[in-house]
């Protein structure tokens, strides 16, 4: 009987010599990789915090240029992307309303931006942040420079249109700011000119300052204070601000880009229709990502 219990306490040492440094080993390891998860926490949340404000945040904006004939921009300003984003929209688009069908324009000229923001948003299924409506020349107040930028007039005009504009042999023009409000009204009298054709010239010409500029955007968002007065929008102070972060962030950022979406669109009797390339189109610089089902 002390032979069998001298066996046991000998297979228990010998069982807690092997298994004891093996539990050691599970603890160790699990407190290492536990340590290891709050270090990379801890350096992504100090990555998160060294990273500009700007650099997160994203705005999407309707900008809307008053006058008889209003034209009508979507901004995307994508920090993540590093990216500006155009879309311009004819005045005559087709929006869906309570009692049918209106027009961007006559909706905007009949119930101010906020409606036609709506109206716009409830047609594509999804809406832009905020909206900003000014003058051509309060546009040009809140850009602040006088500098002029190289238009590639060949993009966007055919070579009889060019003509027309008195373009020259050459297809490349500079305009500054006040000097592109006067060219686009040139624009819209050309003969046969539609409001598609009008709407994507702008938005490449709107584009082409963003692009030529890139130092000049941190000042944007102090030139809409300074013409605050003379604006419609529903832009708050804190918008501005947030907004000012995004556009100093891009100002400097390595890898921003800007570029400029058109829209085949469908002419019928009541307007240009978007058809559902334009719908995605649109969707997706608004929405980011994926078009909304």
């Amino acid at each position: 009987m002390h032979k069998r219990r001298g066996l046991f306490f000998q297979s228990l040492v010998l069982t807690l010599i092997l298994v004891v440094p093996m539990m050691g080993t599970v603890v160790f390891l699990a407190s290492q990789r536990t340590e290891q998860q709050m270090l990379r926490q801890a350096a992504a949340d100090q990555a998160q915090l060294a990273e500009p404000a700007g650099a997160r945040q994203t705005h999407r904006l309707l900008l809307a240029v008053q006058s008889d004939a209003p034209a009508f921009l979507l901004l995307r300003l994508d920090g993540p992307e590093q990216a500006a984003l155009f879309c311009a929209l004819p005045g005559d688009l087709v929006l869906q309303a309570p009692a049918g069908t209106t027009t961007l324009s006559e909706c905007y000229l009949a119930a101010g931006p906020a409606r036609a923001e709506e109206l716009l948003g409830q047609t594509l299924g999804v809406a832009p942040d905020a909206y900003l409506a000014a003058t051509a020349n309060t546009y040009a107040s809140l850009w602040g420079l006088e500098d002029a930028v190289r238009f590639d007039t060949a993009a966007v005009f055919t070579a009889e249109e060019r003509k027309e504009l008195d373009c020259g042999e050459e297809s490349v023009v500079e305009l500054t700011v006040a000097q592109a409000s006067e060219f686009l009204a040139r624009a819209a009298a050309l003969p046969d000119q539609t409001p598609a054709a009008l709407a994507r010239a702008r938005g490449a010409l709107w584009a082409a300052f963003f692009r030529q500029f890139p130092d000049h955007l941190a000042d944007l968002a102090a030139g809409a204070r300074n013409v605050s007065s003379q604006t419609l929008t529903d832009l708050r102070a804190q918008d501005l601000y947030e907004l000012e972060e995004t556009l100093t962030w891009l100002s400097g950022a390595t890898g921003y880009h800007v570029d400029y979406q058109t829209l085949e669109l469908q002419q019928t009797a009541g307007g240009s229709r978007l058809t559902d390339t334009d719908l995605e189109t649109v969707q997706v610089l608004l929405a980011g990502g994926t078009a909304v089902e």
